[in-house]
């Protein structure tokens, strides 16, 4: 009873006192409001009980709903600093993945072509590769129609950049230089009908053609072997036999679709190129 009744006392007095107690008479109405619920406390009157009880939740209520607004803000606070960690986190996971991608297509392809070498026990100097240099340049139109597939860029014969020469984006191949003008160029896309590019497979020595057909997820390969068999998840490597194009840029890689097809997809995506390199060679 006393540990109810002091919890009352001071729950009223903070109440009252929150305002600042600026005036006297509200020191002397408090002291005055204690003496006489200390009183009919002691005289067990029962209303006084029953009202100190509805008062004592009245005020704790009251508490809650006031502490609400920090706990919420402090809440908001902490879900935004996770939100932003998970989304710093979510960038470095990308770029470590884009990274490891790279090593593992380089890893794969010294595989391959250990292998070719092996069996052909020599190696071709009949591809040299001068004034390797890469021109940094921005796509200003995208021409694309079912099958033909092509971009316009801001640099030219001006800026040295010449018919056969290269273009990669995202460190991928994504086509070949058709057309200098002398503050443009036009991009043959490697998606395009007319693109033919010569590519070795990884794991064989098997070196084929890949051709565009209009859409960067079902490219063709042609000119295999009779009896090769092309098997999913393999990396496909340019040859290098064109004269133009280093020896072992990762192009494209075979998988299943969804109705269980072996298909061939850029590992580029020329359709997002903004900002392309333009190299004669590997970039």
């Amino acid at each position: 009873m006393p540990d109810s009744r002091d919890d009352f006392i001071i729950a009223i007095r903070y109440a009252l006192l929150k305002k600042g107690a600026k005036q006297k008479f509200s020191l002397f109405f408090l002291i005055s409001l204690s003496i006489a619920v200390v009183t009919l406390d002691k005289l067990s009157v029962p209303f006084v009980q029953t009202t100190r009880a509805v008062l004592n939740d009245f005020v704790y209520k009251v508490s809650v709903v006031a502490s609400s607004p920090g706990k919420f803000a402090s809440y908001v606070n902490q879900e935004k600093k996770k939100h932003f960690n998970v989304v710093k986190k979510n960038k470095i996971l990308k770029e470590e993945i884009e990274i490891l991608n790279s090593k593992r297509y380089n890893a794969l392809f010294l595989k391959t072509e250990n292998e070719y070498l092996k069996k052909n026990l020599s190696l071709s100097d009949d591809i040299t590769y001068e004034n390797q240099f890469s021109v940094i340049a921005r796509v200003i139109l995208d021409q694309t129609s079912p099958y033909l597939k092509s971009l316009i860029i801001n640099k030219g014969k001006k800026d040295d950049i010449i018919k056969g020469m290269s273009v990669f984006s995202n460190k991928y191949l994504i086509g070949t230089i058709v057309e200098s003008n002398y503050l443009s160029a036009r991009v043959l896309l490697i998606t395009d009908l007319n693109s033919k590019i010569p590519v070795m497979i990884q794991d064989s020595d098997v070196n084929g053609i890949l051709a565009g057909s209009g859409s960067k997820t079902d490219l063709n390969l042609e000119y295999l072997p009779d009896q090769f068999i092309l098997e999913p998840n393999k990396i496909i490597y340019t040859s290098g036999k064109d004269g133009y194009l280093k020896t072992g840029l990762p192009v494209a890689e075979t998988y299943l679709s969804k109705d269980n097809l072996l298909k061939i997809r850029s590992l580029a995506d020329p359709q997002q190129a903004s900002i392309i390199h333009v190299t004669k060679g590997q970039f």
